[in-house]
């Protein structure tokens, strides 16, 4: 099976400038567990993941923005809801995105996908034709391929 044969096809995509709170909305409403990243000339530039959101939220620059808020603060608790919408509002898909994008071809082989997959640690890989983003096989589409070839 060929990578076209097994992945999504036009996956959810964003912008380098999308809001971080706009992307998880997005991921959560569709349920999917990434969103693409396209340039101002529609061409990939990165992946936003899940694992992505959770490791920023963990990151040196949270450290010092908590460090500074506590600082602002002068010991008395801070609004949560401002808490949130300040850490949320001020980051964009292109500060916590993967890049650059680990792709593979339409023509590239289950075999070769499952490898891109297990040496780079990755879940899903988007597709391209021509250079042009066209699709994503996960993980999951991989399983349904080795499913359907059992029956």
């Amino acid at each position: 099976m060929l990578a076209h044969e097994l992945m999504t096809p036009d996956p959810f995509c964003v912008t380098a400038r999308t809001p971080v709170s706009q992307i998880m909305h997005a991921m959560l409403d569709r349920d999917i567990s990434a969103v693409m990243v396209t340039g101002d000339n529609g061409g990939l530039i990165g992946v936003v993941t899940e694992g992505d959101l959770i490791r920023r939220q963990d990151s040196v620059h949270q450290k010092k923005l908590d460090h500074w808020l506590a600082l602002l603060a002068e010991g008395e608790a801070l609004n949560l809801e401002f808490l949130h919408s300040l850490q949320l509002s001020e980051q964009t898909a292109s500060a916590v995105m993967s890049r650059p994008a680990i792709t593979v071809e339409e023509t590239a082989d289950l075999a070769t996908i499952a490898d891109v997959l297990l040496k780079r640690g990755i879940k899903r890989v988007p597709v391209t034709r021509a250079g042009k983003l066209v699709g994503v096989v996960s993980r999951r589409d991989i399983l349904r391929a080795l499913l359907a070839q059992e029956t």
